[in-house]
């Protein structure tokens, strides 16, 4: 098959999306991500032909195992001239499988660092991952600086393999909606339902603010395995104005987001697409400073120490209660979010591939 030689001739990437399908509705990020790239790598070029492997989520070890094997044939009948793999696993895959110029987005590093919300043989299974992709991937991706920078001091990768490219946002869809009504006394938060994600951490929060704002409610969107604990710890705090919405179709997201005062993602560890979102519709966002948080959000946002149910509920009192800070919070929001976009993202990994291509 052809390749890129610098000249413009044609060439073949193959996107592994295993363990993901591409979707904008499942509320699963990298879901997102597999389902941006194939729509925007489509036509970015007249020179790429694209050829998306997918294998899906599972549930269990066997389940897992089997479409890991399935993927393993399927790349063994492949010749991309490169390969893009979304996962440490789809990474991992590719090159045992004796792929040649591998490209592995390592879209974090909770593997190493936040252990106590899955389950052990899959961590472990993650962290060999991962560990095999820095030492035998062509090229790397990382949507942030940190992540980047953890890689070399931390698991010894080399810097130049490793390539920040930001993930993006939709903003045909998430944008400022001023015909919808804002409830000033609306605290949102839109992703999983777990502790992992600070939802433990954000009713304890809101109870503490309660005695505060007395008329404030707390909306959750979002579906998880910690619904039902966490739906008591709601009745115990707060019974009647908590509201569980389940999971939020997308296109319901946007007008959700702009009907609130403040979104909160108060997750221990890091980003979360739907504060990117919240923040193109104008809605000033809190989240936890950890990870790959403060860089996405610079000062567009407040920031609050993880886990500390104090100083968040003091953050969402401040918003609630200050109408010029809102306001202020939310134009900085609609700025720094005009500069992620997943044409952007698409370009830079296209990039990425294409200059292995010339080596």
């Amino acid at each position: 098959m052809q390749t890129d030689d610098g000249r413009g001739r044609d060439y073949e990437l193959g996107l592994i999306c295993y363990p993901f399908y591409p979707t904008k509705d499942s509320g699963r990020g990298v879901d997102r991500y597999c389902y941006e790239l194939i729509e925007n790598l489509r036509g970015s070029s007249p020179h790429l032909r694209l050829n998306v492997i997918e294998q899906g989520s599972s549930i269990g070890a066997w389940p897992a195992a089997k479409k890991l094997l399935r993927l393993a044939a399927k790349l063994g009948t492949l010749r991309s001239d490169v390969y893009h793999a979304v996962s440490t696993p789809a990474g991992a895959a590719a090159i045992l499988a004796g792929k040649q110029r591998v490209v592995v987005t390592i879209h974090d590093l909770l593997p190493f660092q936040v252990t106590s919300y899955n389950p052990s043989l899959k961590s472990a299974y993650a962290r060999w991952c991962t560990t095999l992709c820095v030492k035998r991937a062509d090229a790397l991706i990382a949507p942030f600086s940190v992540t980047k920078d953890e890689l070399i001091a931390a698991h010894g990768a080399e810097a130049s393999k490793i390539h920040v490219v930001n993930y993006g946002l939709d903003h045909g869809t998430y944008y400022p909606r001023p015909a919808v009504a804002r409830d000033p006394r609306k605290v949102l938060y839109v992703g999983e339902l777990s502790r992992a994600k600070g939802v433990d951490v954000l009713l304890q929060a809101f109870a503490a603010l309660k005695t505060h704002v007395p008329d404030a409610k707390l909306v959750l969107g979002g579906k998880g395995r910690d619904r039902e604990l966490l739906e008591g710890m709601a009745r115990a705090c707060a019974p009647n104005d908590v509201a569980f919405l389940g999971f939020v179709p997308e296109a319901q997201l946007a007008e959700l987001y702009a009907s609130a005062a403040v979104m909160v993602f108060p997750s221990r560890y890091g980003f979360g697409l739907s504060s990117l979102e919240a923040m193109a519709c104008g809605t000033p966002v809190i989240v936890s400073a950890t990870l790959d948080a403060p860089e996405f959000m610079a000062d567009a946002g407040l920031l609050v120490k993880p886990e500390d149910a104090t100083d968040l509920a003091q953050s969402m009192r401040r918003l609630l209660q200050d109408d010029a800070l809102r306001e202020d919070y939310s134009k900085r929001g609609i700025a720094r979010a005009a500069r992620y976009s997943w044409a952007a993202t698409a370009d830079k990994t296209r990039e990425v591939c294409e200059r292995l291509l010339r080596t």
